[in-house]
């Protein structure tokens, strides 16, 4: 009897990972995209002799990572970012500050007032009241540091990193070691200094011509059938199986599958497995996805003097800019822009700022951020080359409440063996985190 192959919903790079593993494995998969297109938001482009990616990046480069590079034949394709990338800046009163995760570096900086200093430094010293549940971000560093620490140091981290709000966000989710130091040592710088070493800036890495190489060349080394422009709109059982129901191209049909992965955002999840869990379907709508904008700048050799030498900066709620920080593309991967040019990657919008969009328009708001940016490093002449791409729907917020919907998740998948829910709200919205991920659900 000829085996189902395992319907994968989803061809960004969820379900691209996991077809690769399936691949390895010799077991036949399918996969349904919405989409006109492979690769998700991993997106390059080329523009005037700049390399943008209007998705990732960059990637970590931990050694499973690195190997997984080189099982799929991209090691000479890996470009390693410069020493700059090290550094790393935030911005208060319209100026730069270098700023650094080590406790006493932050004590040596001008960056946050006596009082917030003082706060940090006795942080060790302060008994652990954990509140009852699940805790928010601010409600977690406020407590143990104090309101200026949670606005000027983490807001600003935790917006670069997943553009959320962390009024809302989980700390368990995004800062986990934080409530487990706090219990583990009854403080968290104490568990910072204890953990250093193990926690050493891991190198970063992107790819020759654009991020989008890694997902070109694990399209080029699947040989399962990818169908695009095909929504899945609905799951049931059948009788020893389950039924996808499908739109493909404006034809409805259906597929019989012993085993289903969902690979897609929350909401489009929620709309396939509507007909098995309503309360979970619900559950998924109601995880926020914040519009985003990604806008592209290259500058001439003005701006050589002026940009930072580091990997980026961000930039407080406080601070009251229109955009959230930017990555300096050029000094960290110099490959990225032609010989004598600085090329920006900023980010606009998010989850504390996504009502500029309506407020301001694209094209308003896209002028209001070039000048900003162009008055807080002092430049004098305009971008010559500017690319703005939009996401209306950008990264997953994991707010407080979170963990209950991964419980929901688990006891949905027990209920319905064969069938995992596997987007990045499930496992970790880094690419490294999302491949790793992979293999383990292949596993399953």
């Amino acid at each position: 009897m000829k085996t189902q192959p395992v319907i994968i919903v989803g061809a960004g790079i969820t379900g691209l990972s996991i077809a690769y593993e399936l691949e390895q494995k010799g077991i036949p998969y399918e996969i349904l995209e919405t989409g006109s297109h492979a690769g998700g938001v991993i997106k390059s482009l080329h523009v005037d002799g700049y390399e943008l990616d209007a998705g990732p990046n960059s990637f970590a480069a931990s050694p499973e990572i690195m190997a997984y590079i080189d099982q799929l034949g991209l090691h000479d394709q890996v470009l390693e970012a410069s020493a700059a990338s090290k550094n790393r800046f935030l911005v208060r009163n319209n100026q730069l500050h270098a700023v650094s995760p080590h406790p006493l570096k932050i004590l040596q900086s001008n960056y946050i007032s006596g009082g917030a200093k003082w706060r940090l430094f006795t942080e060790r010293f302060r008994r652990p009241h954990p509140a009852d549940g699940e805790e928010s971000v601010s409600s977690f560093v406020s407590r143990r540091f104090g309101h200026e620490v949670n606005e000027y140091l983490f807001e600003p981290i935790l917006s670069g990193i997943y553009a959320g709000n962390p009024d809302l966000m989980s700390v368990s989710e995004v800062l986990p070691m934080l409530p487990q130091w706090e219990k583990k040592y009854g403080s968290v710088t104490k568990g910072l200094m204890k953990n250093m070493k193990t926690m050493g800036g891991r190198k970063i890495i992107a790819f020759k011509g654009g991020n989008a190489v890694l997902t070109e060349k694990l399209l080029s080394l699947l040989t399962g059938n990818i169908r695009l422009n095909c929504a899945v709109t609905g799951l049931t059982r059948g009788a020893s199986d389950y039924i996808v129901q499908y739109n493909e191209n404006g034809s409805t049909g259906m597929l019989n599958a012993e085993r289903v992965i969902f690979a897609t955002p929350a909401y489009s999840t929620a709309v396939a497995i509507q007909g098995l869990d309503a309360s979970l379907a619900s559950q998924l709508q109601g995880i926020p996805y914040p519009r985003m904008g990604v806008l592209h700048l290259g500058f001439g050799a003005e701006a050589q003097e002026k940009a930072p030498a580091g990997f980026g900066f961000l930039i407080p709620h406080a601070a009251g800019k229109h955009f959230l920080g930017a990555i300096c593309n050029s000094a960290v991967f110099p490959a990225r822009a032609p010989e004598g040019k600085t090329l920006f990657t900023v980010m606009i919008g998010g989850a504390r700022q996504e009502q500029l969009f309506d407020r301001l328009g694209a094209e308003k708001l896209q002028q209001t951020v070039v000048q900003e940016l162009m008055d807080l490093l002092g430049l004098k002449t305009p971008p010559e080359m500017q690319r703005f791409s939009q996401w209306n729907k950008a990264i997953p917020q994991l707010n407080v409440g979170h963990a209950q919907i991964r419980q929901q998740i688990r006891f949905f998948e027990q209920r319905y063996p064969g069938i995992k829910v596997a987007g990045n709200y499930v496992t970790g919205v880094a690419v490294p985190a999302i491949i790793q991920a992979a293999k383990g659900i292949v596993e399953k």
